[in-house]
């Protein structure tokens, strides 16, 4: 009983504390340290709330049929767990970023209540559950995006909203349809659809999964609903755009997780047009993002399209319905968020200390803040798939489940990633060669250093030594991620 209690302190506590260092006036300094502990705190317990496995919690029966319950499988750990690695760090992060703001205290209330429904959003036991804190966590994150209050981040607010609403409303009417063909609201390995009811409804059972994975595909940015990340991450704030793009992303990739093992089945979905037509829009976003990003010109806009790109990997990995691929997934969500957390906090501290935004305006960066740069250029290698990195084992595992396909796909897929991932070189390596090697016109001598204080490049630093690590050393993850599979197929 205590193990099930504790299931909800990760929920509760961030919110509260959140709310407290907004109720409770104190100076600045405070409000740092206060901030910087309660996210570490949570963290903890949301790290150990991961090893919990099997876990379960009534929070709030509303019918005989419908309840509000959390718990803890393979899929909840691994959220869990990067989640409490990467929130409080980009917080620590922030708390040196936003010391000019005057509304900084609006921003770390958002950021805390967000943290406490993520950790419920990872943990939902049911589809009811996962829908009541995905619309949560959007209306959570939407003040970080309009953060500033100008007019650019009021639209960029009101389109992201607007998509998530759209997205939500499409997973919903999949709900409903889950409610009268399925066995229960409650996820089930194999899927909790009933096979005899939808015996005489294949055909509409096949359209509400595929509009449910669109739905949930929003947040993650897949085509043709991706315009939201671009649009928003400019004007949001380097913090809230690091966490946007590497975590409230992965969390449409967890509802689409959810749909295809948990919901439907990968026996029901496996050779269908369903399967197909997902993996097809998934290929179009990979290449589409990458060759937008290309074209880019404002860095963190620049590092958004990428996002778009990046984030269909997964989906990819997903739609193959394989194990190879959910491990490749699997491990692209965990070095995804680290490198984009990593590429958007260099951004930002650019942005911070010079107010440079544009790539072209980056020639001898590197010179100015050498260490910021260095984090930039290792994660870029993660990001583009070169060995011995994390991003090289993700998508080499992706891209064999992609091969264990019989049909054009596994031949389709591989090259689609290969030419992806020359576009992303494209479009991040000059960054990183201009910024240390800015050319015979400009001395380098003669550039005024200016790198930001520890606080700031502490969780560069961390992640882009994990994504190296992690790239050396990666048959832990690959056995843990291989016995979800297991366990869910």
């Amino acid at each position: 009983m205590q193990g099930q209690f504790f299931l909800a302190l990760p929920v509760v506590l961030p919110v509260i504390l959140g709310i407290l260092q907004y109720a409770i006036h104190m100076d600045e300094r405070r409000r740092e340290i206060t901030v910087t502990v309660s996210l570490f705190a949570t963290a903890a317990l949301g790290a150990a709330a991961a090893f919990l496995r099997n876990s379960e919690l009534m929070l709030w029966r509303l019918t005989d049929n419908i309840a509000i319950e959390l718990f803890v499988d393979g899929i909840s750990q691994v959220y869990l767990l990067l989640i409490a690695l990467v929130w409080p760090f980009v917080g620590l992060y922030s708390t040196e970023y936003l010391e000019f703001e005057s509304r900084r205290k609006h921003f770390f209330l958002f950021y805390m209540i967000t943290y406490g429904v993520l950790n419920a959003l990872a943990m939902s036991r049911n589809v009811i559950t996962m829908y009541m804190f995905y619309e949560c966590m959007t209306l959570c994150t939407v003040p970080l995006v309009l953060f500033n209050g100008s007019r650019e981040s009021v639209a960029a607010a009101t389109k992201y909203l607007v998509y998530s609403v759209f997205g939500a409303s499409a997973a919903l009417l999949g709900i409903f349809f889950v409610g009268v063909y399925g066995s229960g609201f409650r996820f089930q390995a194999g899927g909790i659809l009933d096979a005899a009811a939808i015996s005489q409804h294949e055909p509409l059972a096949l359209a509400i999964v595929f509009v449910m994975l669109v739905g949930f595909g929003v947040k993650a940015g897949l085509f043709p609903m991706h315009s939201w990340l671009p649009t928003a991450h400019p004007v949001a704030p380097a913090p809230a755009s690091a966490v946007l793009s590497g975590v409230i992303t992965k969390m449409g990739v967890l509802g689409v997780i959810r749909v295809i093992y948990d919901v439907a089945g990968v026996e029901f979905l496996r050779g269908t047009w369903v399967q197909y037509a997902f993996m097809a829009l998934t290929l179009i976003t990979v290449i589409l993002g990458s060759a937008m990003a290309l074209q880019e010109k404002q860095l963190k806009k620049r590092l958004a399209y990428s996002t778009v790109s990046q984030v269909s990997y997964v989906l990819f990995g997903l739609s193959t319905m394989t194990t190879l691929g959910f491990v490749g997934a699997m491990l692209h969500i965990v070095f995804h968020s680290l490198i984009k957390n990593t590429l958007f906090m260099s951004a930002g501290s650019i942005i911070h200390k010079t107010g440079l935004t544009r790539a072209g305006e980056l020639r001898g960066i590197g010179k100015r803040m050498p260490a910021t740069m260095w984090c930039f250029t290792l994660v870029s290698l993660g990001l583009i798939g070169i060995p011995p990195t994390g991003g090289f084992i993700s998508k080499w595992q992706i891209a064999e489940g992609a091969l264990c396909l019989d049909s054009a796909a596994n031949w389709i897929g591989p090259a689609v990633l290969l030419v992806s991932a020359v576009l992303t070189a494209a479009y991040l390596l000059p960054v990183a060669l201009r910024g240390f090697f800015p050319g015979e016109d400009i001395d380098g001598a003669s550039l005024t250093k200016c790198e930001v204080s520890w606080r700031m490049l502490v969780p560069m630093v961390l992640f882009s030594a994990l994504v190296f690590l992690a790239g050396m050393f990666p048959n832990g993850l690959i056995h843990a991620f291989s016995e979800i599979a297991r366990a869910i197929m």
